[in-house]
């Protein structure tokens, strides 16, 4: 982890998240971490938090510049989900839609040649999705971590090397 990063989170960063507790073991004192959650974030040393935010809301965004140094990041990792419906395709699709607005706070924030890691649940919108970083990242891989359930639709997006619009 470089700098500077920001991990999102929609549900309990402490229960089930797979993301959170490796940036903060990493050992690098010289980074600035941001957990940006829904519910409220009890204190933690290395890590700053906007609790009680959604990161998919344009108004989060502002206050989350103001923790970054020079309000941009290397990295931004995103473990978020959407509470669960029990309907998989309206599930899929709503996460697909909160994966796409990572794409907009990435041209605020992400540094050029910055990463942006995000789960999704695979389903008929993945490709879409992967189609729309392929436009802003130099490369974009799909992953699906070890600690995953084999029957598990949960995987990872990896994408590199942003590529910052020019404005």
């Amino acid at each position: 982890l470089p700098q500077a990063g920001v991990y999102v989170s929609r549900s309990d960063i402490w229960r089930g998240s797979k993301l959170f507790p490796v940036v903060l073991n990493q050992g690098l004192p010289r980074g600035t971490v941001i957990g940006i959650d829904l519910l409220n974030i009890p204190p933690l040393d290395g890590a700053h938090f906007l609790s009680s935010h959604d990161v998919t809301h344009t108004a989060t965004h502002p206050k989350l510049q103001e923790l970054l140094p020079q309000g941009q990041a290397h990295v931004i990792l995103s473990d978020m989900a959407p509470n669960a419906s029990g309907f998989r395709d309206m599930d899929h699709e709503r996460l697909i839609t909160m994966c796409l607005s990572l794409i907009d706070l990435a041209e605020m924030i992400l540094l050029p040649r910055g990463s942006l890691l995000c789960k999704y649940w695979d389903g008929v919108l993945s490709h879409q999705l992967q189609e729309k970083l392929s436009s802003v990242f130099h490369s974009v891989r799909s992953i699906k971590p070890d600690a995953s359930r084999k029957d598990s639709a949960e995987r990872y997006f990896l994408a590199r090397m942003y590529k910052k619009p020019v404005k």
